[in-house]
């Protein structure tokens, strides 16, 4: 894809707002974007040579780009000066999902051995009802000692970021899920009675962390649900998932700040072109109706559906046995 004969034609046609990393940004020729003019710029092109999409995160308008092109220019052959024949060809073979090239360093995951981990493999068993395969699990980590030494993660020891008696408890008592964009490995205890549940180890130090989600890889059209929760929260995480009856629907577990709630939606849905999606918000007992009212004002595009639960015993779900109270 020439980038460059798309970035003048954006220009050319008096739309183009700013050229970032992963995409162009422009104003939407559909709506016209925000009525605002210090806030135009809601159309965002991606710049993925193998998967050539725009949206617009004012209307939810989406498609590919040579619609776009010939939309803008009125000229139903300019976009080959951008795109080959060959390359839409190319993309049309590829599956319709997509799944965003990583921006950090891929890190590898131990081949588990079931042998040596019959626990961890009885508990995850349990935890997904038999419904996912482990070994289709993505980013479950069963041999911490064998993760950090295939990656060189130099972690563990005199204040780094994990003591040697604790990486012994991981190894013998945890599962990890590595996030999608592997800056974080979520941790949680197979043992229901331990005091210490949950561990959240940083990987790669960015502010990428805020976005960063668990997606479930399964082909099926009807998941179509977000669960987004502050803190360490996956499907293997809590009866929580088992009292609202939601393992069969959602595709994407979230975990971030509250108030980067707004960019994490987007950058998942964009991520997984998942324009229109039921969510689920699982929220701390300090925050008002009023913040998850702007949220979803601001998301309004992209939400098909949203329920948003409070947990009125303490900061985070799972920690106490109590079921949500729904609160929007």
């Amino acid at each position: 894809m020439n980038l460059e004969k798309l970035k003048q034609i954006l220009i050319d046609n008096k739309i183009f707002v700013k050229d970032k990393s992963k995409n162009f940004i422009a104003v939407c020729p559909f709506c016209n974007d925000h009525p605002d003019p210090k806030k135009k710029g809601h159309l965002y092109i991606s710049k993925n040579v193998s998967i050539f999409v725009y949206h617009c995160w004012f209307c939810g308008c989406s498609g590919p780009i040579t619609k776009l092109i010939k939309y803008i220019t009125g000229d139903s052959e300019i976009y080959k000066t951008v795109i080959s024949d060959e390359e839409i060809q190319e993309n049309y073979k590829k599956p319709k999902k997509y799944v965003s090239k990583k921006r950090f360093e891929e890190l590898k995951i131990p081949q588990i051995d079931f042998g040596s981990f019959q626990n961890k493999k009885l508990y995850v068993r349990k935890r997904t009802n038999n419904q996912i395969e482990i070994e289709k699990i993505p980013g479950l980590v069963f041999n911490f000692l064998d993760f950090f030494r295939i990656n060189n993660i130099d972690i563990v020891g005199e204040n780094k970021e994990i003591s040697n008696r604790e990486i012994d408890l991981l190894q013998s008592n945890f599962v990890g899920l590595l996030g999608e964009h592997h800056t974080f490995l979520y941790c949680r205890n197979i043992d229901p009675n331990a005091t210490f549940k949950f561990r959240k180890i940083p990987l790669q130090i960015d502010t990428l962390h805020l976005l960063e989600y668990w997606a479930i890889k399964v082909e099926d059209p009807t998941r179509d649900t977000v669960v987004i929760s502050e803190g360490n929260y996956n499907i293997l995480g809590e009866y929580i998932s088992d009292s609202l009856k939601i393992k069969d629907s959602v595709r994407i577990y979230a975990a971030g700040n509250s108030f980067s709630y707004s960019a994490l939606l987007k950058s998942v849905c964009f991520d997984l072109c998942l324009y229109k999606t039921n969510v689920i918000i699982l929220s701390d007992n300090d925050k008002k109706s009023y913040h998850y009212k702007k949220f979803l004002d601001e998301n309004k595009h992209i939400i098909k559906t949203c329920k948003i639960y409070m947990n009125k015993s303490g900061k985070d779900f799972g920690i106490f046995p109590q079921l949500p109270s729904q609160i929007l």
